[in-house]
């Protein structure tokens, strides 16, 4: 017998591509193309998944939200608690930290059950936030994790394992494929690439990719490095480029939006951060790409890199161990070729858009039959 549509209605800062929220944005689409109505809110009415999400889900709320303290974030609470009502919502899925603050409360006056998801390890928020996302956290039906490295984080905010759900990140793979065809950003260089997809902020650590170039390329001098990413940190990174040698190595390449297309033209993919990390999709890309990586050990990167399988797992900060391990692909592309096919095989296998779906459904259906 086929389960009954649900209605859910998941809230999210907004829809860029990336993180957190791009991940809302392909669940909502998944779980409603499996026949369920699943809308969408927002703190800011923005970005890539806009459309897509408004064609197939309905109208995106967007709150406006500006302060999470403030009378008008009050005013907005009871907005989205009618909207819950109008909209004969059965359940609440808030994405990230904001938005588990501001619609834990919609939902109970609402009087629906709600969730709430962890995403990273929780090192870079104010302790004033982490204190009102542990609140509701305690308060969810279920905290949905997308990393074993975070049940930890999890369990220190007071959060019940029983409470605490598994489910992955989603690459769709034909979507990929057919961005990966599209051109890639001008300006990169005609030599092997070792790309690094990060926001340029202190956590991402940037310093030890940059360091480890300039080992590698002692050995291996056709090796190239870019960056494409922003963030506070650019400025410095660049004057470190210099110091190193690396002004004619290295091209950052600032935000971009084609990133498939970028992965293409790349050889190998690197990401090291040292803080922070939930389960990156920045990785699931560099394998979709059938990228060989290389990334420190740190979050849920463990839980998608095989050592010496899809890719290399080094230490943070460990710049020395890092150009062992470009050193080491740019030498034997038949190695390379065979860790990037595994990764590939490995997304194919757990992320489907269809897959991790079903498994939020899962847990949907889980929660309500226990309300």
């Amino acid at each position: 017998m086929t389960p009954p549509p649900l209605r859910v209605l998941s809230v999210v800062w907004n829809l860029i591509r990336g993180g957190t929220e791009g991940q809302c944005a392909r669940t909502a689409l998944a779980h409603t193309a499996a026949g369920n109505t699943h809308r969408v809110a927002v703190f800011r009415r923005e970005c890539f998944f806009l459309a897509p999400v408004y064609y197939a889900c309905g109208p995106v709320h967007d709150f406006g939200i500006r302060k999470m303290v403030s009378l008008d974030t009050f005013r907005r609470v009871r907005d989205l608690a009618a909207l819950l009502r109008a909209e004969r919502i059965q359940l609440l899925h808030a994405w990230d930290i904001d938005a588990s603050i501001f619609a834990s409360h919609a939902a109970r006056l609402a009087r629906i059950p709600y969730l709430t998801s962890r995403r990273d390890l929780a090192q870079i928020y104010p302790p004033h936030k982490l204190w009102l996302m542990a609140r509701a956290d305690r308060r969810a039906a279920r905290v949905i994790i997308n990393a074993e490295a975070i049940r930890p984080v999890a369990r220190a905010a007071g959060v019940a394992d029983t409470a605490i759900r598994l489910v992955p990140n989603i690459l769709d793979l034909p979507e990929f494929d057919r961005l990966a065809q599209e051109p890639p950003p001008a300006g990169l260089p005609h030599a092997p690439i070792a790309v690094m997809v990060a926001r340029l902020d202190p956590e991402k650590d940037a310093d030890t990719f940059l360091r480890a170039l300039a080992n590698a390329r002692r050995q291996t001098p056709a090796l190239r490095g870019v960056l494409a990413g922003d963030g506070i940190e650019r400025a410095r990174l660049e004057s470190l480029a210099r110091e190193l040698g690396l002004a004619d190595a290295v091209t950052f390449l600032g935000d971009v939006k084609a990133v498939p297309a970028l992965l293409r033209r790349c050889a190998i993919g690197v990401l090291t951060p040292r803080a922070n990390e939930g389960l990156s999709n920045t990785l699931l890309e560099y394998m979709a790409a059938g990228l060989p990586v290389v990334a420190t050990d740190c979050g849920g990167n463990r839980e998608l890199i095989r050592d010496d399988l899809t890719g290399f797992i080094v230490p943070p900060g460990d710049h020395a161990a890092l150009a062992d391990r470009l050193v080491r692909l740019a030498a034997d592309p038949a190695l390379a070729a065979r860790l990037g096919e595994r990764g590939r095989a490995a997304v194919t296998e757990r992320h489907t858009p269809a897959g991790v779906a079903a498994q939020f459904d899962a847990i949907y259906r889980e929660v309500l039959g226990h309300a």
